[in-house]
């Protein structure tokens, strides 16, 4: 989802030269023909009686001395200026949100220093985090404000390992949600699906994204009968499509609404990988809650705009490369 002394050809040069030629005329041709990204759009704020979910991959933000995937210094104001850029998109784009599941925030400070500067705004959130073992340091968190009320919160699958290694880098946040709704939101960031390509690498991505999914399916188990109700939001970094990529989703689906359900088939994306459009961002909720789960939206002004996200480093109109898919629940809807 960013003049030399002309040599001689050596034997055998012209063919390599013919099919780079022809490589590079497909890349070329690729990228003529993807479709420009959608425009910057906002989504409704939650009317009275409503409650908003969404959830929004943050892009590796980092208060540390360097950015640890590129190992270069940032620069000063950096860290601010991300925030400011973040804080508005927040308030502006998803209408602040009564709960925000976030995925890649480097540590609970700097994530209380992303609610002050929403509350510059007006909304005033609290913030929730528990520290993981990802290498880059990222982990996933909420942000919440009222009426939303927490009675309690714990990383799941924290000490679970599989092979020698951690099953899930960033553990799922599981937040107990008491009012004005009462369930289960768990906050999710799979692992990438990198890797999949590569021959090497293919058995081992293949079966930790697979095992990711599998344990926390089954935890959430048979949603007819689960109490309280669970909602899992987050970044999947899977989507209907390719069957390799799409195993983790194909699993977690099932028997679960999902946000996707309540938006037409051409909105149906929250990141675009090489021309791709991608549904990778989810929303699911387990049966007790459909008949609350009303309405949903998707954010505009992310997906696809790589170069507005790597020239100004998210600090412009793009703050990630992830649009926000949000869902609406009635909180004054009647029992089934």
């Amino acid at each position: 989802m960013h003049g030399s002394a002309r040599a001689p050809f050596r034997t055998g040069m012209m063919p390599r030269l013919v099919l780079t030629l022809s490589l590079a005329l497909i890349s070329v041709r690729a990228v003529a023909d993807c479709a420009p990204p959608p425009a910057v759009r906002a989504v409704p704020a939650a009317g009275s009686g409503e409650l908003s979910l969404a959830t929004l991959n943050l892009w590796r933000l980092r208060d540390s001395d360097k950015d640890a995937r590129y190992d270069e210094p940032l620069a000063p104001g950096r860290v601010e200026a991300r925030l400011q850029a973040l804080a508005g998109m927040i308030h502006e784009r998803l209408g602040a949100p009564h709960l925000l599941a976030v995925q890649e925030v480097e540590n609970r400070t700097l994530l209380r220093r992303l609610a002050r500067a929403v509350a510059e705004h007006g909304p005033d959130y609290r913030t929730l985090l528990r520290e993981g073992h990802d290498p880059s340091g990222l982990d996933v968190g909420l942000l919440y404000r009222a009426p939303v009320r927490i009675k309690d919160h714990e990383a799941l699958f924290a000490e679970r390992k599989q092979q020698g290694q951690w099953l899930f880098s960033r553990p799922p946040l599981r937040v107990r949600v008491q009012e004005p709704l009462v369930f289960d939101l768990v906050v999710v960031h799979l692992r990438s699906a990198h890797g999949l390509d590569e021959p090497d690498e293919r058995a081992r991505v293949r079966a930790k994204r697979k095992e990711q999914a599998r344990v926390l399916r089954h935890w959430v188990g048979k949603p007819v009968r689960r109490d309280p109700p669970v909602v899992l939001a987050g970044d999947f970094n899977s989507a209907p499509g390719d069957a390799l990529y799409a195993e983790p989703w194909q699993r977690m689906h099932r028997g679960l609404g999902s946000v996707w359900d309540h938006l037409p088939a051409h909105e149906r994306f929250s990141h675009i990988h090489d021309c791709q459009r991608q549904a990778i961002d989810h929303i699911f909720y387990s049966d007790a809650l459909k008949h609350r789960a009303t309405d949903a939206a998707i954010s505009r002004g992310n997906a696809g705009h790589y170069r507005t996200l790597y020239g100004a480093h998210g600090t412009d109109s793009a703050v990630s490369d992830h649009d926000a898919p949000v869902l609406y629940f009635d909180v004054e809807a009647g029992s089934q």
